[in-house]
């Protein structure tokens, strides 16, 4: 792997931490009142669409484009994404993420 995509995965994982921080009890109302919390995990999906497609497929266990998706519906067409799957990604499948993140970079 590259030295630009290791820190970029670093950083993909720090962002991955700070959506779990961010939505850990956190309740669906709440996370649809505040756009912070809704643009973290964008965050996650900006840093996965600049890796390279050399280490997207040395790490295919790792679900790239649903995160690039998200994230370009977060961003780019924000009336047209149901907030409710966000949040039950942040809940369900970040930690999953965050798992794979920690075991690529050790």
């Amino acid at each position: 792997m590259n030295e630009r995509d290791r820190e970029t995965l670093s950083r993909m994982l720090l962002f991955a931490e700070r959506v779990q921080m961010r939505v850990d009890g956190l309740k669906l109302e709440d996370f649809l009142d505040n756009l912070e919390k809704q643009y973290a995990i964008g965050q996650v999906g900006e840093c996965a669409n600049t890796i390279s497609e050399q280490t997207r497929e040395d790490y295919s266990n790792i679900l790239w484009n649903p995160i690039i998706g998200i994230r370009n519906r977060v961003f780019h067409s924000y009336e047209d994404i149901d907030m409710t799957v966000v949040f039950e990604t942040a809940l369900l499948h970040i930690p999953q993420l965050i798992q794979q993140l920690r075991e690529i970079l050790d």
